[in-house]
């Protein structure tokens, strides 16, 4: 059970959806935290969402189509109240609010009724802003390029940067979709150390997806910057990750915190960029992390900036396990 449970809303202008709340719900389910997701548009990868939940026993999907959805909201709302879940994600909701669907007055009183020790989580285009004075955090996530590539090829690149939340999680909802919709995919973390973190316990259950942690952690700077070991590690990371791109056995590959690799100086851009150009034409990437470097980005498909709006750790809330971690 969570301590203290906050009120999370990723937004934007683009109707492309964010999978943010998917990956945090995987994280959460390698904690034991059970999470309730309800969504109300369908998307491209549900069926990998429905059959990610039948491996992971803490993940539970709901899905509605437009007419019913009053009704759902009710069900996710008494779930919510009830404490029956950690966290409670209403995927895709803030449309209808605007489109007089859902009542935003019943969107308010969940937000301030809910029970302390429940997340819940927000999420779609434009949202009002009422919802955005009541939440704890607020993503805007604004997409460049063509995104009906990223939909419809798998073989596109994606950045995902920006000094928002839900970089990380947005790859890892991604790929973990993608693999339970047999796609065999790999995770390769830059900067976590290898620890019993959420999302490793969670994919350990999962068919199709592998990761692997092989930073040192948190970076430690001096006067000239970081220190050798995260140099030395970083450097092997990307050996792996070459291997793995260039291995021919995978259809999805996330690069998690290159751009921060990148933007240490603990792995040329250039490399990256020549990685990138000459990668397998069938291979979707997704590269994450702040300050994306412009030859990066200028070799993507798609950037995806994750804008930070609002965020707890400004009000002193430190990173939470089965959240952040």
């Amino acid at each position: 059970m969570l301590k203290k449970g906050l009120i999370q809303v990723y937004t934007g202008s683009s109707e492309q959806i964010n999978f943010a709340p998917f990956g945090l719900a995987v994280r959460a389910s390698g904690h034991e935290f059970r999470t309730l997701i309800t969504c109300f548009a369908p998307h491209e990868l549900m069926d990998g969402a429905i059959r990610a939940s039948s491996y992971l026993d803490t993940m539970f999907i709901e899905h509605s189509d437009i007419d019913k959805a009053p009704d759902a909201f009710q069900k996710a709302r008494q779930a919510a109240l009830a404490g029956d879940y950690d966290i409670v994600v209403l995927n895709n909701i803030l449309p209808l609010i605007n489109q007089g669907v859902i009542d935003l007055e019943h969107i308010l009183s969940l937000m301030e009724d809910r029970p302390d020790n429940v997340e819940l989580v927000l999420s779609g285009s434009n949202a009002p802003q009422d919802i955005i004075e009541k939440a704890d955090l607020v993503t805007e996530m604004v997409v460049s390029g063509t995104e009906e590539t990223v939909s419809e090829n798998k073989g596109a690149i994606e950045v995902i940067t920006g000094n928002g939340k839900g970089k990380t999680t947005y790859c890892l909802g991604k790929a973990v979709l993608k693999s339970c919709m047999e796609t065999r995919s790999s995770i390769v973390q830059f900067i976590k150390s290898p620890k019993a973190y959420g999302e490793v316990k969670a994919i350990g259950k999962l068919p199709n997806l592998e990761i692997i942690s092989m930073g040192e952690g948190f970076l430690d700077l001096d006067s000239t910057g970081p220190k050798k070991r995260h140099t030395d590690a970083a450097g092997r990371a990307w050996e792996e990750c070459l291997r793995e791109v260039f291995s021919l056995k995978y259809g999805l590959i996330v690069l998690d915190e290159i751009d921060i690799a990148i933007h240490y100086g603990l792995i040329n851009p250039e490399k990256v960029r020549d990685m990138l150009l000459l990668k397998p034409k069938d291979l979707h990437l997704l590269l994450s992390g702040r300050n994306a470097h412009s030859n990066v980005m200028a070799a993507a498909t798609t950037v995806i900036e994750m804008k930070e709006i609002k965020h707890p750790f400004k009000k002193g809330i430190k990173a939470r396990k089965g959240i952040e971690f």
